[in-house]
């Protein structure tokens, strides 16, 4: 007994077999060359003979990739480049006779896509990226520029199409180099002649509407680090004076041995090392002012750079080093021994309170 045909168990390879014999037949028909020798839709075979495509061979192509995106078969995207390959060839420049040529490549460090551009007298940015038909940012991201700046004689790589020109690193991929810029791997196949040889260290190419990440663009600065600066530190030494508030304390240094009479680790030891114009020996820091007032100094409430500030409180009172007056009439100071012997600090005393202490000038 013959066995009835299961239509349903092969219903599902049937279109497959149909484009099959479809592409066999265009192929067989298309590829006999009206005028000389057998070509096919083979790109090798476009390599091969100078890369001449015939109009047939589009033709056939674009029947090939549109059937095969129909019937959803696997090889349609691998189909669809093919045809994207050769579309772009041919409006690159149509000849009389219906036959395209690939242009021939002198620099081969220089993919097709890109152009290489002497500024002229006269020309800006914005006049070269409207000859192109493309942005000011194109040209800018495409040659590592922060502004649009150019000047006559200037070399610059223009993308022949809106995009990016990119020189490209190891272990790139064009699949990478797509997903990263926001482009398209079969356009950036087409455009810049990589079906055959694909990408290498060091090519320039263009990738076609391509877009710099923010921190890969010239003109992007990273945000400076924020600096912690230290709170208010009131200390409650009574001998450093009627107002010892300290602000933005930092710790300059310890020094042991500064040379002089006065004390090591103390604060007249810093204070005559920072002014040496001064005595040898005028005493206790709290004796400071009126010694030197006797000696000729101009002592006063009023701070300047490089006045020693001084207080009388406490057993044997403070000196430090007035480094500075800011706009705002606080004062920046060193001062050793402020709470530990042998450290020197650096500080800002606010405005409110340098109007309590004495200033040897």
């Amino acid at each position: 007994m013959i066995k009835k045909f299961d239509f349903k168990r092969y219903k599902s390879i049937i279109p497959y077999v149909a484009v099959g014999i479809i592409t066999l037949a265009l192929v067989s028909i298309g590829s006999i060359d009206k005028h000389s020798s057998e070509v096919s839709l083979s790109l090798d075979t476009f390599a091969a003979n100078d890369y001449n495509v015939s109009t047939d061979q589009l033709t056939e192509l674009y029947m090939v990739a549109d059937l095969s995106d129909t019937l959803g078969l696997a090889s349609a995207p691998d189909v669809a480049s093919n045809y994207i390959i050769t579309n772009t060839m041919y409006d690159s420049g149509q000849t009389a006779t219906g036959k395209l040529e690939k242009p021939n490549i002198t620099d081969i460090a220089v993919s097709r896509g890109v152009i290489e551009y002497t500024v002229e007298e006269g020309e800006s940015m914005d006049t070269i990226a409207a000859k192109y038909g493309i942005t000011t940012d194109d040209i800018r991201w495409s040659n590592n520029l922060k502004d649009t700046d150019v000047s006559p004689g200037t070399v610059l790589y223009i993308p022949s199409t809106s995009g990016i020109v990119y020189t490209v690193k190891a272990d790139d991929t064009v699949e990478s180099i797509a997903e990263k810029y926001g482009s398209s791997a079969a356009e950036i196949i087409a455009l810049n002649d990589l079906e055959v040889s694909g990408v290498s260290e060091g090519m320039r190419i263009v990738v076609k509407d391509g877009s710099l990440p923010e921190t890969e663009r010239p003109e992007y600065e990273p945000p400076r680090p924020v600096v912690q600066q230290q709170p208010t530190t009131t200390y409650t030494y009574t001998y450093l004076g009627n107002s010892s508030v300290r602000q933005n304390i930092e710790v300059v240094g310890y020094f042991y041995n500064l040379g002089g009479t006065y004390g090591a680790g103390q604060c007249t030891q810093w204070a005559w090392y920072k002014r040496q114009d001064l005595p040898n020996q005028l005493g206790n820091a709290n004796a400071w002012a009126r010694s030197a007032a006797a000696l000729g100094y101009r002592v006063d409430n009023v701070p300047s750079a490089g006045a020693v500030i001084q207080t009388s409180a406490g057993w044997y009172g403070h000196v430090g080093y007035v480094e500075s007056v800011n706009p705002d009439g606080s004062i920046v100071v060193t001062e050793m021994n402020y709470g530990v012997p042998y450290r020197v600090i650096k500080s800002t005393i606010p405005a409110s309170a340098v109007g309590g202490f004495n200033y040897i000038h």
